[in-house]
């Protein structure tokens, strides 16, 4: 009997180990997915979108070869580094070549340029493939991990019941809800999330796995350039704003930001101090509204805010205070000073759904427009005046 219990305890211990080297190593997988593959993927992503705007100044005259540096960076990012980019850096190369020919031909810079895109687009989707070669490769992992943990609740039985119980809830159990919380992220759920229950190495790969969500959560709902929510996430906001507002009901307010004479800013000063100009300004929306309030970058120089719980005065008295923060800030070198035209409106004064509000916010931003810029005009005629820009 002696023999027998220490070959079931044997038994058992190599299962356990087997289970934990495979754990370790779906850990590993985990690891590698979210730090190299997702990682390369929004690298090359970057590198297609900065290809195509210098591609599009270069055309248009705007750009000079010495700039192309800013792209060819993008090649070094460490993310790449287990990637084959041999052929793409050939093609930016060439690429480079042509742009330092004196007398450059039109259609050899197209020509280049689109192959550069396209190398990066096809690496794009390899990665891509290899993703999802991987998700179903790890579910099969966790159901082969399930049937492993079976097979040691079987010997657990023969040895005592509550070793079972107990092999059940650290071991089968998170396993089964790691595998269910994988299939819906596969399925585009970024808001499942794994238990973080179970042995260490389960409870460190449900970490992991929760990471992996959280960071996809925030890419998909934050821009990139100011680390405001974008515009998905505004909308979600807003409509959740819009639900409890008619459950109670309150009231609350729109703000709609657009920076004046943006385009020629740009134009004058350059994209690099166009894009600092947009994150200070993102800074001091940011450091200036209330702590309820939702500020967001709505699309390229326009920003908006959800104001809760506010009437036509306090809504003024808001964006009165970020407009003229917005003109206090100090010019940075080979920049100017911005300033902003602001538009606001009032749920349910103005409108009661989500596109007659902003059409009422938009409106009265494009008055702000039309009566100098560097104004906020909201509801019941509310203007805060200041000198034009």
């Amino acid at each position: 009997m002696l023999v027998l219990t220490g070959a079931f305890a044997v038994s058992l211990f190599a299962i356990a180990f087997g289970l934990s080297w495979r754990a370790r190593l779906a850990q590993e997988r985990w690891t590698r997915l979210i730090s190299v593959e997702t990682k390369a993927v929004a690298a090359l992503e970057e590198l297609i979108r900065a290809q195509n705007a210098f591609h599009a100044r270069y055309v248009a005259g705007q750009e000079s070869p010495q700039r192309y540096r800013m792209v060819t960076q993008l090649l070094g990012d460490e993310s790449l580094a287990r990637v084959d980019t041999g052929a793409l850096r050939g093609r930016v190369k060439a690429f480079r070549a042509v742009i330092d020919d004196p007398a450059p031909r039109r259609e050899d810079v197209d020509a280049t340029s689109v192959a550069i895109v396209a190398d990066a687009q096809q690496i794009i989707a390899a990665r891509k493939q290899e993703i999802a070669r991987q998700l179903p490769a790890l579910e099969r992992e966790t159901t082969s991990m399930m049937s492993s943990g079976l097979a040691i609740a079987w010997i657990v039985v023969l040895l005592s019941f509550a070793a079972v119980q107990t092999t059940l809830r650290k071991v089968v159990r998170p396993i089964e809800e790691l595998s269910a919380a994988a299939d819906r992220i596969a399925a585009g759920d970024l808001t499942a999330r794994a238990p973080v229950a179970g042995d260490h190495e389960i409870h460190t790969l449900g970490v992991a796995f929760n990471h992996m969500a959280d960071e996809l959560k925030a890419r998909a709902r934050t821009d990139d350039l100011t680390e405001m929510p974008n515009f998905r996430a505004f909308r979600e906001r807003i409509d959740a704003e819009l639900e409890r507002a008619d459950r109670y009901p309150e009231r609350f307010g729109v703000l709609i930001l657009d920076l004046d004479r943006f385009k020629k800013y740009n134009d004058t000063f350059g994209h690099l101090a166009g894009n600092d100009a947009l994150q200070r300004v993102a800074r001091s929306i940011r450091e200036t509204v209330r702590a309820v309030d939702f500020p967001a970058r709505y699309g390229g120089e326009e920003f908006a805010v959800i104001v809760p719980q506010v009437d036509a005065q306090s809504l003024a008295a808001i964006a009165e205070r970020v407009r003229a923060n917005i003109e206090a800030l100090p010019p940075v070198a080979g920049g100017a000073a911005v300033t902003v035209s602001i538009g606001g409106a009032i749920y349910p004064d103005d409108a009661r759904d989500r596109e007659a509000l902003f059409k009422a916010a938009d409106a009265r931003l494009y008055e702000a427009k039309e009566a100098g810029r560097n104004r906020f005009i909201g509801p019941a005629a509310t203007t805060a005046q200041s000198r034009p820009a």
